[in-house]
């Protein structure tokens, strides 16, 4: 009875380990540092100065610019989801959900594991269509 007492108690501490090593990141975005996004169980997330619609439509021209092949295409007057494919048959999600009236939420998940290297060249594929 004791076993059982002892492993339920248990239980929170190793999910809460486990999380705590998959872990919060961040990812440089400039050469000096001064500003990064957060990777955060192999999801990358950052704030665009854009509205949903805009950073949706970057997004999407991203998508092409990268040979994804596009799933799913979802748009609100506020927020965004976005599915595609890579070539290797990775699965891309995407989801831009604005927080302003200037600013955008951006989340990233590429593959199911993550991939915060692909993760990163589409978030600049991004903000560099949105400057455009």
């Amino acid at each position: 009875m004791n076993t059982f007492r002892l492993s339920f108690a248990a239980a929170p501490l190793a999910i809460a380990l486990s999380l705590g090593f998959t872990g919060c990141s961040t990812v440089d975005l400039d050469s000096t540092g001064d500003t990064a996004a957060v990777y955060q169980l192999n999801e990358f997330k950052m704030v665009l100065n854009s509205t949903a619609p805009a950073a949706f439509a970057a997004t999407q021209k991203a998508f092409k610019e990268l040979d994804l092949y596009e799933t799913k295409s979802k748009l609100a007057t506020y927020a965004g989801e976005l599915n595609a494919r890579s070539r290797k048959d990775e699965r891309v999600y995407v989801t831009v959900e604005e927080v302003n009236s200037r600013q955008t939420i951006l989340k990233i998940r590429w593959s199911t594991a993550g991939d915060r290297k692909n993760s990163k060249a589409l978030y600049d594929l991004i903000e560099r269509n949105l400057q455009h």
